[in-house]
């Protein structure tokens, strides 16, 4: 399997990453999969409520169960397809606890990916070349595998997942309250109602 990330779902996540290089910061990964081109698209990626460390970063449930609302309601053909972390200064790769939040995600969908962002250098230079990512995925063998990653720049996606993508910048953090709270009580949903409902929509391959 080959990743293609497009330039907002990229760029969205460095900038929250970004946000505190004292902590680690995470978020969910939004996007489709294209099973004959076996590639996995990633088209957006947001942010929520978390708990978080300089070693440890753990997201609110709640954000996984309004993501899940959200997308069902507003982006049919989109979905959650992994997550991200930052790493500031600890370079690039799964921790043990990274590797059990990423089984995690799998038994939800298959295809689910980790990516891991080293923002340290990028925030002291502003260089392109300094800013270190890779996105990883365990196989049927428990391996981790770093997979490859290209840009996409299909014209007609770009623009779509662009248009797309600006609908969720700071979605839990630019919404007025009483607008939040109308996404929590639509979404009746337990994390582990989620991810059966997730089980059934991408039945393990």
């Amino acid at each position: 399997m080959r990743v293609r990330i497009y330039p907002l779902a990229l760029g969205k996540a460095v900038k929250y990453s970004l946000m505190d290089l004292e902590r680690e910061v995470a978020g969910l990964l939004i996007g489709r999969y294209e099973k004959k081109q076996d590639i996995l698209e990633i088209w957006d990626a947001i942010s929520g409520n978390q708990k978080s460390s300089s070693a440890f970063v753990a997201l609110d449930e709640e954000v996984m169960a309004i993501t899940f609302e959200w997308l069902s309601q507003e982006r049919p053909g989109l979905n959650i397809v992994g997550w991200y972390h930052s790493h500031p200064g600890f370079d690039l790769f799964l921790s043990t606890i990274d590797i059990e939040t990423q089984k995690r995600y799998q038994m939800m969908f298959p295809k689910a990916v980790a990516m891991v962002i080293d923002p340290l250098k990028y925030a002291e230079t502003r260089k392109l070349a300094d800013l270190k990512f890779k996105i990883f995925h365990i196989d049927r063998q428990g391996r981790i595998v770093p997979l490859r990653v290209s840009i996409g720049i299909h014209r007609t996606k770009v623009i779509e997942s662009t248009i797309k993508g600006m609908d969720t910048v700071d979605l839990f953090y630019i919404q007025p309250p009483e607008v939040q709270e109308e996404y929590k009580q639509k979404s009746t949903d337990t994390l582990t109602d989620v991810f059966k409902k997730l089980r059934k929509k991408f039945p393990p391959l």
